[in-house]
């Protein structure tokens, strides 16, 4: 076994990118189809956290690491299935945020203006993703029973896993980078892209405001 290590980001707007899938979404109908979609979008995030990981050579294995690793801390944890803020915070801060490169994801969903926008509004634009974040994966945890999780080899930077809960069976992929540790870039649950469906939702509000405008708006979702 190689020697375990931890990492750790500054990464919390992807919350914001599971915001946007709500609304982008507008062809699933009914808001239970939408929230149902969030929560397992909202899951695979948690699958990819570990507060320690072995040094994964492999795409694939980094996935199935982080896979098994959540699956335990999930049957161990009483208070993340009940969806407990504190929890959940916790969880979310240790785990989450160190495996997902958050800033290059906010960065491609706001565009242009994030090189314009100040270091100041970039960070406070990342903590407010980051209360975002917490509040909704509160509310997903809630009743979670993820039996167990199936890691297909990688395909370039993708892996495709099957994530079998005692509600079905849910698939995602995750897009990966690797510049002196794997990160996750990019999600895809039943085959829409989390960037892309958050530029599509929050770049008409960065147009109108620029992030100024978008950190006020998600201020107003809280």
């Amino acid at each position: 076994m190689c020697a375990l290590c931890s990492q750790a980001h500054d990464q919390m707007c992807m919350a914001k990118r599971w915001s946007g899938l709500l609304s982008g979404f507008k062809f699933l109908g009914k808001k239970r189809k939408i929230m149902k979609f969030l929560k397992r979008v909202l899951l695979a995030l948690g699958l990819m956290s570990a507060v320690t990981v072995a040094h994964a050579e492999t795409a694939d294995q980094f996935v199935k690491q982080m896979s098994d690793n959540v699956v335990a801390a999930l049957r161990a944890n009483p208070g993340l299935k009940s969806g407990n803020a504190g929890a959940v915070g916790t969880y979310v801060d240790g785990n989450i945020m160190p495996h997902v490169n958050f800033r290059s994801m906010i960065s491609r969903v706001v565009g242009p203006a994030w090189n314009s926008a100040s270091a100041a509004e970039q960070n406070e634009l990342m903590s407010e993703s980051r209360r975002y974040l917490t509040r909704t994966y509160a509310g997903s945890l809630k009743g979670a029973a993820v039996n167990s999780i199936d890691v297909y080899p990688a395909s370039g930077n993708e892996v495709r896993t099957r994530i079998n809960t005692s509600n079905g069976a849910k698939m995602v992929t995750y897009r990966l980078e690797n510049n002196g540790g794997w990160k996750v870039n990019d999600l895809s649950v039943a085959g829409v892209w989390l960037v892309q469906s958050y530029a599509g939702q929050f770049r008409p509000v960065v147009a109108k405001g620029g992030v100024p405008g978008l950190i006020s708006y998600l201020k107003s979702k809280r």
